[in-house]
């Protein structure tokens, strides 16, 4: 369960879970969640969208931006605010959930270190 499932005010926006345990967000939820997201120090590094059809999810778009890291606050809040951007560009229907892939510092951290540790490679680390 990642750090952004386990914050209530944000999970109980979620319309529906897709496979994997992730939470789908319907318009204008997902604003919510993003601005709560910013809140709580957790940062939405990409957004995809799902039409959702017979209970299977079919992607229809993908955001594209990718920041560098500099200082925690600051790459949320900017990550953030194009995660914003991009759902209110691309408002849809109730047949479409939002995906928010997001990370907490925690959770930034140790993807970090597991990639140091990939990069030494396996028994060097």
């Amino acid at each position: 369960m990642s750090d952004l499932e386990t914050i209530n005010s944000i999970s109980s926006l979620a319309k529906e879970m897709i496979g994997g345990g992730e939470l789908g967000f319907a318009f204008p939820g997902a604003l919510q969640a993003i601005r709560l997201c910013t809140e709580n120090g957790i940062a939405v590094l990409g957004i995809e969208i799902f039409r959702v059809v017979g209970g299977k999810f079919l992607t229809t778009k993908m955001s594209a931006y990718e920041l560098p890291f500099n200082q925690w606050r600051g790459y949320v809040a900017a990550n953030n605010s194009l995660a914003e951007e991009f759902v209110e560009s691309n408002p849809a229907d109730e047949e479409h959930i939002y995906v928010l892939t997001a990370s907490s510092w925690r959770e930034f951290c140790e993807i970090q270190e597991a990639r140091q540790g990939r990069a030494r490679g396996p028994g060097l680390a």
